[in-house]
């Protein structure tokens, strides 16, 4: 029990890494899944106030966008907050975020 608290404490970037990464997954797959006929356009998270890529980990943004684009492969995003194209976007290989201009 101890020996594994110690691994615990000694490692917290590993988990923290794939959380942010699956954090952003999920939202990507919500917002990608939006579709965005409301009466006040889009209810993405990523474009609420100080949830854009800016706000947020590499880890995150690129879990983002390959969760969006694996429900919504043909789309992306020229938001100031968030901007992608998933036909530019090199999903699968997490860490490296291509799609952001």
């Amino acid at each position: 029990m101890v020996i594994t608290l110690m691994l615990l404490i000694g490692s917290p970037a590993i988990y923290a890494k794939g959380g942010a990464y699956q954090s952003g997954f999920s939202h990507g797959v919500s917002d990608g899944n939006d579709s965005c006929r409301h009466s006040d356009g889009c209810h993405w998270y990523i474009l609420e106030p100080g949830k854009g890529f800016a706000f947020h980990s590499k880890d995150f943004n690129q879990g983002y966008i390959d969760g969006f684009c694996s429900v919504s492969p043909n789309s992306g995003s020229d938001a100031d907050e968030a901007t992608f194209d998933c036909s530019q976007a090199s999903q699968g290989q997490e860490g490296d975020l291509v799609a952001r201009s």
